[in-house]
Protein backbone atom coordinates (compact mmCIF):
# COMPACT_ATOMS: atom_id res chain seq x y z
CA UNK A 1 0.00 0.00 0.00
CA UNK A 2 1.35 3.40 -1.01
CA UNK A 3 0.52 6.53 1.00
CA UNK A 4 1.69 10.12 0.43
CA UNK A 5 2.08 12.40 3.45
CA UNK A 6 1.79 16.10 2.63
CA UNK A 7 1.54 18.98 5.08
CA UNK A 8 1.47 22.75 5.52
CA UNK A 9 0.25 23.64 2.05
CA UNK A 10 -0.72 27.14 3.21
CA UNK A 11 -2.97 28.07 0.31
CA UNK A 12 -2.86 31.85 0.11
CA UNK A 13 0.88 31.83 0.82
CA UNK A 14 1.82 29.13 -1.68
CA UNK A 15 3.88 29.00 -4.85
CA UNK A 16 1.87 28.08 -7.95
CA UNK A 17 4.77 26.35 -9.67
CA UNK A 18 5.39 24.10 -6.68
CA UNK A 19 1.65 23.41 -6.29
CA UNK A 20 1.46 22.17 -9.87
CA UNK A 21 4.57 20.00 -9.48
CA UNK A 22 3.20 18.51 -6.27
CA UNK A 23 -0.15 17.64 -7.83
CA UNK A 24 1.54 16.11 -10.88
CA UNK A 25 3.82 13.97 -8.71
CA UNK A 26 0.99 12.79 -6.47
CA UNK A 27 -1.23 11.84 -9.40
CA UNK A 28 1.65 10.10 -11.17
CA UNK A 29 2.64 7.96 -8.17
CA UNK A 30 -0.18 5.37 -8.19
CA UNK A 31 -1.11 6.19 -4.60
CA UNK A 32 -3.71 4.45 -2.48
CA UNK A 33 -4.15 7.41 -0.15
CA UNK A 34 -2.99 10.99 0.44
CA UNK A 35 -2.76 12.18 4.05
CA UNK A 36 -2.68 15.95 4.60
CA UNK A 37 -1.58 16.78 8.14
CA UNK A 38 -2.92 20.30 8.58
CA UNK A 39 -2.30 23.96 7.80
CA UNK A 40 -4.14 23.63 4.53
CA UNK A 41 -4.60 27.40 4.36
CA UNK A 42 -2.64 30.43 5.49
CA UNK A 43 -5.41 32.53 7.05
CA UNK A 44 -8.53 30.34 6.84
CA UNK A 45 -10.27 32.64 4.37
CA UNK A 46 -13.03 31.46 2.06
CA UNK A 47 -10.84 32.08 -1.00
CA UNK A 48 -7.99 30.00 0.44
CA UNK A 49 -10.30 27.12 1.30
CA UNK A 50 -11.79 27.25 -2.20
CA UNK A 51 -8.29 26.95 -3.66
CA UNK A 52 -7.55 24.01 -1.37
CA UNK A 53 -10.79 22.25 -2.30
CA UNK A 54 -10.02 22.70 -6.00
CA UNK A 55 -6.56 21.17 -5.48
CA UNK A 56 -7.88 18.20 -3.52
CA UNK A 57 -10.64 17.60 -6.06
CA UNK A 58 -7.98 16.91 -8.69
CA UNK A 59 -6.36 14.10 -6.72
CA UNK A 60 -6.85 10.67 -8.27
CA UNK A 61 -6.91 8.78 -4.95
CA UNK A 62 -8.69 9.13 -1.59
CA UNK A 63 -7.73 11.91 0.82
CA UNK A 64 -7.56 11.90 4.61
CA UNK A 65 -7.15 15.44 5.93
CA UNK A 66 -6.93 17.08 9.36
CA UNK A 67 -6.86 20.80 10.20
CA UNK A 68 -3.92 22.77 11.55
CA UNK A 69 -3.72 25.97 13.55
CA UNK A 70 -3.74 28.09 10.36
CA UNK A 71 -7.10 26.57 9.40
CA UNK A 72 -8.88 28.50 12.16
CA UNK A 73 -9.79 32.16 11.52
CA UNK A 74 -7.76 34.83 13.26
CA UNK A 75 -9.02 37.18 15.93
CA UNK A 76 -12.61 37.53 14.80
CA UNK A 77 -15.97 36.25 16.04
CA UNK A 78 -15.93 33.24 13.71
CA UNK A 79 -12.97 31.80 15.58
CA UNK A 80 -14.92 31.78 18.84
CA UNK A 81 -18.40 30.98 17.54
CA UNK A 82 -17.66 28.33 14.92
CA UNK A 83 -13.89 27.90 14.57
CA UNK A 84 -13.91 25.01 12.10
CA UNK A 85 -16.98 26.00 10.06
CA UNK A 86 -15.00 26.97 6.94
CA UNK A 87 -12.81 23.89 7.15
CA UNK A 88 -15.90 21.69 7.44
CA UNK A 89 -17.67 23.52 4.62
CA UNK A 90 -14.84 23.22 2.10
CA UNK A 91 -12.62 20.30 3.17
CA UNK A 92 -14.24 17.71 5.44
CA UNK A 93 -16.91 17.45 8.13
CA UNK A 94 -14.91 15.02 10.28
CA UNK A 95 -12.07 16.60 12.27
CA UNK A 96 -10.72 13.26 13.56
CA UNK A 97 -11.10 11.04 10.50
CA UNK A 98 -9.96 7.49 9.90
CA UNK A 99 -9.09 5.23 7.01
CA UNK A 100 -8.99 1.47 7.10
CA UNK A 101 -7.59 -1.14 4.76
CA UNK A 102 -6.50 -4.73 5.27
CA UNK A 103 -2.89 -3.55 5.62
CA UNK A 104 -3.03 -0.10 7.24
CA UNK A 105 -5.32 1.60 9.76
CA UNK A 106 -5.01 5.39 9.88
CA UNK A 107 -6.42 7.62 12.62
CA UNK A 108 -6.43 11.40 12.25
CA UNK A 109 -6.37 13.59 15.36
CA UNK A 110 -7.18 17.31 15.32
CA UNK A 111 -4.66 19.10 17.55
CA UNK A 112 -5.64 22.66 16.53
CA UNK A 113 -7.47 24.64 19.20
CA UNK A 114 -9.65 27.74 19.30
CA UNK A 115 -7.91 28.94 22.46
CA UNK A 116 -5.13 27.70 24.73
CA UNK A 117 -3.73 28.70 28.14
CA UNK A 118 -0.71 30.24 26.41
CA UNK A 119 -0.01 33.46 24.53
CA UNK A 120 0.73 31.47 21.35
CA UNK A 121 -2.51 29.93 20.10
CA UNK A 122 -0.60 28.35 17.24
CA UNK A 123 0.29 25.59 19.66
CA UNK A 124 -1.78 22.42 19.78
CA UNK A 125 -3.35 20.08 22.30
CA UNK A 126 -4.63 16.51 22.57
CA UNK A 127 -7.62 15.79 24.81
CA UNK A 128 -8.34 12.76 26.96
CA UNK A 129 -11.26 11.93 24.66
CA UNK A 130 -8.94 11.91 21.66
CA UNK A 131 -6.48 9.64 23.46
CA UNK A 132 -9.29 7.22 24.26
CA UNK A 133 -10.34 7.40 20.62
CA UNK A 134 -6.84 6.40 19.51
CA UNK A 135 -6.86 3.38 21.80
CA UNK A 136 -10.39 2.33 20.79
CA UNK A 137 -9.63 2.67 17.09
CA UNK A 138 -6.66 0.34 17.14
CA UNK A 139 -8.15 -2.09 19.65
CA UNK A 140 -10.83 -2.78 17.05
CA UNK A 141 -8.42 -3.05 14.11
CA UNK A 142 -6.74 -6.14 12.68
CA UNK A 143 -4.53 -4.19 10.26
CA UNK A 144 -0.82 -4.95 10.82
CA UNK A 145 0.20 -1.29 10.48
CA UNK A 146 -1.11 1.45 12.76
CA UNK A 147 -0.72 5.09 11.73
CA UNK A 148 -1.75 8.29 13.52
CA UNK A 149 -1.62 11.70 11.90
CA UNK A 150 -1.65 14.95 13.87
CA UNK A 151 -0.61 18.48 12.91
CA UNK A 152 1.61 19.34 15.88
CA UNK A 153 4.63 17.04 16.31
CA UNK A 154 5.17 15.20 19.57
CA UNK A 155 8.88 14.71 18.95
CA UNK A 156 11.65 16.96 17.69
CA UNK A 157 14.37 16.53 15.14
CA UNK A 158 17.86 16.24 16.56
CA UNK A 159 19.23 18.38 13.73
CA UNK A 160 16.61 21.14 14.02
CA UNK A 161 15.55 21.38 17.67
CA UNK A 162 12.39 23.39 18.33
CA UNK A 163 10.17 23.46 21.38
CA UNK A 164 7.44 20.82 21.23
CA UNK A 165 4.28 22.88 20.77
CA UNK A 166 1.80 20.20 21.80
CA UNK A 167 0.01 20.43 25.14
CA UNK A 168 -0.60 17.12 26.92
CA UNK A 169 2.18 15.53 24.87
CA UNK A 170 2.84 12.94 27.59
CA UNK A 171 -0.80 11.89 27.52
CA UNK A 172 -0.63 11.57 23.75
CA UNK A 173 2.59 9.55 23.83
CA UNK A 174 1.09 7.25 26.45
CA UNK A 175 -1.88 6.56 24.16
CA UNK A 176 0.46 5.97 21.21
CA UNK A 177 2.48 3.53 23.32
CA UNK A 178 -0.57 1.67 24.65
CA UNK A 179 -2.06 1.36 21.16
CA UNK A 180 1.33 0.26 19.78
CA UNK A 181 1.15 2.78 16.97
CA UNK A 182 3.79 2.21 14.31
CA UNK A 183 3.99 5.62 12.61
CA UNK A 184 2.98 9.12 13.73
CA UNK A 185 2.76 11.68 10.91
CA UNK A 186 2.94 15.43 11.62
CA UNK A 187 3.88 18.80 10.15
CA UNK A 188 3.80 22.34 11.61
CA UNK A 189 7.57 22.88 11.74
CA UNK A 190 8.13 22.95 7.95
CA UNK A 191 10.99 20.52 8.51
CA UNK A 192 11.17 16.87 7.46
CA UNK A 193 12.68 14.25 9.72
CA UNK A 194 12.25 10.76 11.15
CA UNK A 195 12.72 10.12 14.86
CA UNK A 196 12.27 6.57 16.25
CA UNK A 197 10.97 5.98 19.78
CA UNK A 198 11.21 2.55 21.42
CA UNK A 199 8.94 1.62 24.33
CA UNK A 200 8.57 -1.91 25.73
CA UNK A 201 10.24 -3.36 22.66
CA UNK A 202 7.97 -1.60 20.17
CA UNK A 203 9.29 1.05 17.76
CA UNK A 204 7.19 4.05 16.75
CA UNK A 205 8.48 6.21 13.92
CA UNK A 206 7.69 9.91 14.23
CA UNK A 207 7.71 11.24 10.68
CA UNK A 208 7.49 14.95 9.95
CA UNK A 209 6.89 16.54 6.55
CA UNK A 210 8.24 19.81 5.24
CA UNK A 211 5.87 22.38 3.74
CA UNK A 212 4.41 21.08 0.51
CA UNK A 213 4.21 24.39 -1.35
CA UNK A 214 4.36 27.42 0.97
CA UNK A 215 6.87 30.19 0.48
CA UNK A 216 7.41 30.00 4.26
CA UNK A 217 10.29 27.55 4.04
CA UNK A 218 12.92 27.26 6.77
CA UNK A 219 16.10 25.22 6.54
CA UNK A 220 14.70 22.85 3.92
CA UNK A 221 13.04 23.26 0.52
CA UNK A 222 9.47 22.17 -0.14
CA UNK A 223 8.85 18.49 0.33
CA UNK A 224 6.63 15.57 1.28
CA UNK A 225 6.89 11.87 2.11
CA UNK A 226 5.77 8.61 0.51
CA UNK A 227 5.28 5.48 2.62
CA UNK A 228 5.26 2.06 0.93
CA UNK A 229 3.72 -0.54 3.24
CA UNK A 230 4.24 -4.29 2.91
CA UNK A 231 2.92 -6.82 5.45
CA UNK A 232 6.01 -6.66 7.67
CA UNK A 233 7.98 -3.66 6.39
CA UNK A 234 7.62 -0.04 5.34
CA UNK A 235 9.85 2.03 3.10
CA UNK A 236 9.75 5.78 3.64
CA UNK A 237 10.87 8.07 0.83
CA UNK A 238 11.44 11.72 1.74
CA UNK A 239 11.18 14.00 -1.28
CA UNK A 240 12.19 17.61 -1.83
CA UNK A 241 11.55 20.13 -4.59
CA UNK A 242 14.44 21.00 -6.88
CA UNK A 243 14.57 22.37 -10.42
CA UNK A 244 10.87 22.04 -11.05
CA UNK A 245 10.27 18.56 -9.67
CA UNK A 246 10.18 16.47 -6.52
CA UNK A 247 12.94 13.89 -6.05
CA UNK A 248 13.94 11.53 -3.24
CA UNK A 249 16.69 12.92 -1.02
CA UNK A 250 16.54 10.37 1.79
CA UNK A 251 14.94 6.96 2.33
CA UNK A 252 14.74 4.42 5.09
CA UNK A 253 13.17 1.00 5.63
CA UNK A 254 11.71 -0.35 8.85
CA UNK A 255 10.59 -3.88 9.63
CA UNK A 256 8.27 -5.12 12.36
Amino acid sequence: MKIAHISDLHFGAHEDEVRDALLAHLNGSELDLVIASGDITQSATVDEFEQARAFFSRLTCPLLCIPGNHDLPGMDLTRFISPFSRYKRFIAQELNPQFQSALVQVKGINSARMILPHWNWANGSISRTQCRDIKRTFAASNAPWRVVTVHHPAMNSKDFPLDVSLYNVRRFLSAVDEARVDVVLAGHQHHAYIEPRVMDGHTTLFLNASTGMSHRIRRQPHGFNILNFAPTSVRIDMLRYDKGQFTIFEAMSHSK
